[in-house]
């Protein structure tokens, strides 16, 4: 079988390459137009720049582009995210675009709408009903900081998290909802705790204590329950769950507390339990929860877990006394098996008498008040 290719003569070659180039400046002039009305052209640094960003753009792009028809006074984000290749890349583009329009409760976080464009939530199955949901939110802002977040996208607890991030409210008389509200996506969104087996209960005690119990994320020294349920060496502990009650209900000594039951060597060693107990029986007493801090975790940890009020506590206790005699004492204290011994050594840190009669260290500077 022949196929009679026909032959173009020079003047049709011609012809259609003039064709091309005339249909070619005519889709670069309409782009520019697209991108004058959505005031993006003013992101390029010059007209070369959008030449060669234009020359990159493939069909399905260019379609995309070309098919902006949204009023340009209802985009209140950034609108160089318009042109943003993952999103130019989607087969539904103008539908995304809307949906991204349709969010009304971001006044003052549009610029955290950049966390929707990532590769990860742009490919997520649950791309719309995840924007529905972020519409339902007192504001947008804490839902924008983990929506693209791939820890949270493919966390098995997703639907639910984000249900309990977009409703949960302060219990607490304080009523800092923004603060339940950041500790909660730092949660939902870390990888130990959604492994863990905790998870679930941990938020449910997030939610049942409010913000008395937590500090916002990135602030220091670590002291409570957010901080709690996302430390690997405490998610991995037998007594997690009893460590998030405790410290929840003794935030005097968050600080100390939280050093104790987050050091990998601590927990394993056999008076881990009694100190904590000993903590919580003479929370009262910073100087000595310092130093049993000290005891368990070393120097250099309990020196950083000192609040700003506590600057110099270390300070004002090693110029009166020896810090090897007042953990020697506690080791005795901490250590002691023989009943008898161990009431002995309660009473003389808890003893009363009046500051004439002779004193230990501990009895001088651990006076339960």
């Amino acid at each position: 079988v022949q196929v009679l290719i026909p032959m173009c003569g020079l003047n049709e070659v011609k012809g259609m390459e003039l064709t091309m180039k005339k249909n070619e400046l005519i889709c670069a002039k309409q782009i520019i137009e697209k991108l004058n009305t959505y005031n993006i052209i003013k992101t390029f640094p010059n007209i070369e720049e959008v030449r060669k960003w234009n020359s990159n753009l493939n069909t399905l792009q260019i379609k995309n582009i070309l098919s902006l028809n949204i009023d340009p006074k209802l985009i209140k984000f950034d609108p160089e995210l318009l042109i943003n290749s993952d999103l130019l890349n989607t087969f539904d583009y103008l539908k995304r675009v809307e949906a991204l329009v349709s969010i009304k409760n971001a006044d003052g976080w549009y610029h955290l709408f950049d966390r929707m464009l990532n590769h990860d939530f742009l490919n997520s199955p649950k791309f719309y009903q995840d924007i529905e949901k972020l519409k339902r939110a007192q504001t947008a802002q804490t839902p924008l900081w983990i929506i693209g977040n791939k820890n949270f996208i493919d966390s098995p607890y997703h639907d639910e998290d984000f249900e309990l991030l977009v409703t949960a409210k302060d219990s607490s008389e304080n009523k800092l909802d923004d603060v339940l509200r950041e500790v909660i996506a730092t949660i939902v969104s870390n990888p130990d705790s959604i492994k863990s087996k905790y998870h679930k209960t941990d938020l449910a005690t997030i939610i049942k204590y409010g913000s008395p119990a937590i500090q916002r994320p990135n602030t220091y020294p670590e002291h409570s329950i957010s901080y709690l349920a996302i430390n690997k060496v405490s998610l991995n502990d037998i007594y997690h769950l009893e460590n998030m009650e405790i410290l929840a209900n003794n935030p005097e000594i968050g600080n100390y507390l939280y050093q104790v039951m987050t050091c990998q060597e601590t927990i394993k060693k056999p008076f881990y339990r009694r100190i904590i107990e000993e903590m919580i029986e003479y929370k009262d007493n910073k100087y000595y929860a310092f130093m049993l801090c000290y005891y368990a975790v070393g120097y250099k940890e309990a020196k950083y877990a000192k609040s700003l009020k506590e600057y110099n506590i270390d300070f004002d206790i090693k110029a009166k006394y020896d810090f090897n005699e007042i953990l020697r004492k506690i080791d005795e204290k901490i250590n002691v098996v023989d009943s008898k011994c161990k009431e002995i050594v309660i009473h003389e840190l808890t003893a009363t008498k009046p500051v004439e009669q002779p004193k230990s260290v501990l009895k001088r500077i651990f006076g339960k008040k």
